[in-house]
């Protein structure tokens, strides 16, 4: 299954906003926070905390797109290096 390539900036993790990633399996059907692909009950996602929004909850990810936060993230680290 093809999903839509996702649009805009990709996230770090860097960020203060955000808590650790963590594993999950799907519970009940949803989509991808960044391209909205489809999440079946049973399948494993990623889950990355949003501790600073009103609403405290977790936004999913498909492995593509956070493989895709994760190398970003790795970037940001190198730059502080360079630092």
């Amino acid at each position: 299954m093809n999903a839509p390539k996702p649009k805009g900036k990709v996230p770090s993790l860097i960020g203060g906003s955000l808590g650790s990633p963590r594993r999950a399996v799907v519970e009940r059907a949803s989509e991808c926070k960044r391209c909205k692909a489809s999440l079946q009950k049973g399948t494993k996602c990623f889950e990355i905390p949003q501790l600073r929004s009103p609403f405290a909850g977790a936004k999913k990810y498909c492995d593509d797109c956070f493989a895709g936060i994760l190398t970003k993230t790795q970037e940001d680290l190198e730059a502080l290096k360079e630092l």
